[in-house]
C-alpha cells in the first residue's frame, strides 16, 4: 500500500507540475497576445488618426485636430501644439493650438524659448518625458519665471515630441502635454505621442506644399489682373475670390478701360477650366481687349477682333466674356455678350433688369457679336459677374440669378460710400462664404456730375464752319467759358472744315462738358478715317489736324453705325479773376 501510495503521489506531483507548466504557458500566451492587441489597438489608432490627418490640407483645421488627437490618446489633461508658419513675404512665426484648456488660460503667457526644457523639442533632438518635470535638473533655471509663471495650469508629468520633416527634416513644430498628477505618462503613451506626430508632419509637410502651389497659381492669376483705379464718375467695387478648394485657380478677369470722350468701358470674362493654362489663356485675352479697346472700336468690333485672335491661339478652352461702353455724352451703355452671363442693369429707382439675350457665341466660336444700347443715366448700376457667385451644386444658375437680383435691388439703397462692403456681404449671401469656383464681380455706381450737351445740325455748305463758330460761341458763353472760346473755335473750325473738304455728308457737331473736359465731335456718314500728315512747305493743306493736335488734349476718330465721329477733348482749366471780370 505504501508503495502505490507513493506511486500516487508522484503521479499527482507531475500532474500539478504539467498544470503549472500549461498554466503558466497559457498566462505567456495570453501575456503575448495582450500585447499584440495592444500593438494591434495601437496601430489601428495611429492608422485611424493618420489617414484622417494626411488627408487634410486646411492647415487650421489639420493642427487642431492633430493636437485634439494627441491630447486623447496620451490622457494629458491638455495639450498644446507649437508650429512654424511662413508667410507670402518670406517671414516666419509660431502659432499655437491647444486641446483640453480654454485658449485663454495661456493668452497671457510668453511663447516658449528654446530653454533647457523646450530646447530639444524645438531643436529636433528627441522626446522628451518627466514623471515630474517639477524635479528634473533642467527645470526653473531660466528668468524671468524660473518655473511656471502665476496663473499657469499646474503641471507635473510633462511629455514633448518634436514634429519633424520627413523629407526636408525641418523642424515644423512640437507638441506638449501635461497632467498635474506625477507618473501619469507612460512609454506606450509616448509611443502614441511618436506616430501622431509623425503622421502630424506628413500632413503639415502636404497642406505647406499644397498652400505653396496654392499661392503661386493665384499670385499668377492676380498678376495678370488690373488694378483698378478709381474712375471720375463712378463709384466701383471690384471682386475677385478665389475658388475655396482646389489648387488650380480659373480663368475668371475684370477690366475697367477708360475711353476717350469720357467714356468708359467695363469688361467681364471666364476661361473655362483651371490652372496655370487657362490662367496663361486670360492674361493674353485681357490683353487683347484691352488693345483693341485702345483703337476706340465699338463693343460688337472688340469682340469679333479678339475672337479672330482666339482661334490662333492653343487650347480649346470656352472662353466668354461682356463688354460694355458707358457714354456720358448721351447716357447709354452700348455692349455686346460673347456667351456670358447676362448683365444686370440696376436703374435709379432700384429696378433690376437682366440683358438677357444672348448677342453672340463664346469666343473663339462666333464670329459675329450683335451690339445693343441702355440708357444709362447718373445714378444707374451695372453688375457683371461670373458663374461662381449664381452657380453652385444645390442651386440652378437662373434661381441664382434671381436670388441676385435681390441683392442688387438691397444694394442700390445703400450709400455710394458704402458699396465696397455692400458688395462684400452680396457675395456672402449669394455664395455662403464657401465657393467651389472663382467668384468674379463687377458693380459700378452711375456718380457722374452735372454736365452739359449741345447739338448742332450742319450741311456740307461752304457755311458750315461759320455756323459752328457761332454755335460753339453762343453755347461756351452760356455756360461761362469764354476762357477757352477761341481755342474751342480753332478747333471746332478745323473739323468742320476737314469734313466738308472730304465726305460732303451731312455733319453733326456736338459740345460736351463736364468737370474739366470739354469735347467737340463732329460726326458723319463716310467710313474713311482721317489722317494726320506732316504739312510739307509751298504746298497748301494738310495743316488742320496738326493744328487741333497741338490745341486740344488729345483727339481722335471712332466708327459707328453710319459713319464715323472724329473728336477732340481740350482740358478747360478754372477761370481767372481776369477772364471773369472781361
Amino acid at each position: 500500500m505504501t508503495r502505490k501510495h507513493s506511486e500516487s503521489d508522484k503521479l499527482r506531483e507531475q500532474l500539478a507540475s504539467l498544470q503549472a507548466a500549461v498554466d503558466a504557458r497559457t498566462a505567456d500566451l495570453a501575456e503575448a497576445e495582450a500585447r499584440l492587441q495592444a500593438e494591434r489597438d495601437l496601430v489601428d489608432r495611429l492608422q485611424a488618426v493618420g489617414q484622417r490627418l494626411t488627408s487634410q490640407l486646411d492647415m487650421d483645421s489639420l493642427v487642431q485636430d492633430a493636437t485634439d488627437a494627441a491630447t486623447h490618446a496620451t490622457g494629458a489633461a491638455f495639450g498644446a501644439f507649437f508650429y512654424n508658419v511662413v508667410n507670402e513675404r518670406g517671414e516666419a512665426y509660431t502659432l499655437y493650438t491647444l486641446s483640453g484648456a480654454p485658449r485663454e488660460a495661456f493668452s497671457s503667457f510668453p511663447m516658449p524659448r528654446n530653454t533647457a526644457v523646450f530646447g530639444p523639442t524645438f531643436a529636433g533632438e528627441g522626446v522628451v518625458r518627466s514623471d515630474d518635470i517639477t524635479t528634473d535638473a533642467r527645470y526653473g533655471q531660466n528668468a524671468p519665471y524660473h518655473g511656471m509663471p502665476a496663473g499657469h495650469l499646474p503641471l507635473r508629468s510633462y511629455l514633448a515630441v518634436p514634429v519633424v520633416s520627413t523629407t526636408s527634416r525641418e523642424v515644423l513644430g512640437g507638441f506638449f502635454f501635461g497632467h498635474p498628477a506625477p507618473g501619469q505618462f507612460t512609454s506606450r503613451h509616448e509611443q502614441l505621442a511618436v506616430g501622431i506626430a509623425g503622421y502630424a508632419a506628413i500632413a503639415l509637410d502636404n497642406a505647406r506644399l499644397f498652400a505653396l502651389h496654392r499661392n503661386t497659381a493665384v499670385e499668377l492669376q492676380r498678376s495678370m489682373l488690373p488694378t483698378i483705379d478709381p474712375v471720375p464718375g463712378f463709384e466701383i467695387a471690384s471682386k475677385y475670390l478665389p475658388a475655396a478648394t482646389g489648387s488650380e485657380v480659373g480663368g475668371d478677369w475684370l477690366d475697367v478701360i477708360g475711353l476717350p470722350g469720357r467714356r468708359t468701358a467695363f469688361v467681364m470674362g471666364d476661361v473655362m477650366g483651371r490652372g496655370v493654362g487657362a490662367a496663361a489663356v486670360m492674361g493674353q485675352i485681357r490683353t487683347a481687349v484691352r488693345a483693341y479697346a485702345a483703337l476706340d472700336l465699338p463693343p460688337d468690333e472688340v469682340l469679333r477682333h479678339v475672337s479672330d485672335l482666339a482661334r490662333t491661339m492653343p487650347g480649346h478652352q470656352f472662353i466668354t466674356c461682356v463688354y460694355a461702353v458707358h457714354d456720358p455724352v448721351n447716357s447709354t451703355l452700348s455692349y455686346a455678350n460673347a456667351g456670358h452671363l447676362p448683365p444686370a442693369v440696376v436703374a435709379p429707382d432700384g429696378t433690376v433688369t437682366f440683358l438677357q439675350e444672348r448677342l453672340g457665341l463664346p469666343l473663339r466660336i462666333g464670329t459675329r457679336f450683335l451690339q445693343r444700347q441702355v440708357d444709362f443715366p447718373p445714378g444707374s448700376g451695372l453688375a457683371l459677374y461670373t458663374d461662381g457667385l449664381v452657380e453652385r451644386r444645390d442651386r440652378p444658375v437662373d434661381d441664382g440669378i434671381d436670388e441676385l437680383g435681390h441683392a442688387l435691388r438691397e444694394l442700390a439703397t445703400r450709400p455710394d460710400s458704402e458699396t465696397d462692403v455692400a458688395c462684400d456681404k452680396l457675395i456672402h449671401q449669394l455664395t455662403g462664404g464657401h465657393y467651389d469656383d472663382d467668384v468674379a464681380l463687377l458693380y459700378v455706381r452711375n456718380t457722374h456730375p452735372d454736365s452739359v450737351l449741345a447739338i448742332q445740325p450742319l450741311t456740307a455748305s461752304p457755311h458750315a464752319a461759320a455756323e459752328a463758330r457761332r454755335f460753339v460761341r453762343n453755347a461756351l458763353t452760356a455756360w461761362q467759358l469764354e476762357h477757352v472760346t477761341d481755342q474751342a473755335i480753332t478747333v471746332a473750325t478745323e473739323l468742320i472744315s476737314n469734313a466738308v473738304r472730304h465726305t460732303q455728308a451731312p455733319l453733326q457737331l456736338r459740345l460736351h462738358h463736364c468737370h474739366d473736359r470739354l469735347v467737340i465731335d463732329v460726326s458723319d456718314r463716310d467710313g474713311r478715317v482721317p489722317r494726320r500728315r506732316e504739312p510739307v512747305a509751298d504746298i497748301p493743306g494738310h495743316r488742320g489736324l496738326v493744328l487741333v493736335e497741338a490745341l486740344a488734349h488729345r483727339w481722335g476718330t471712332r466708327p459707328i453705325s453710319d459713319g464715323k465721329i472724329v473728336w477732340a477733348e481740350l482740358v478747360v482749366p478754372a477761370a481767372s479773376p481776369s477772364d471773369e471780370s472781361s
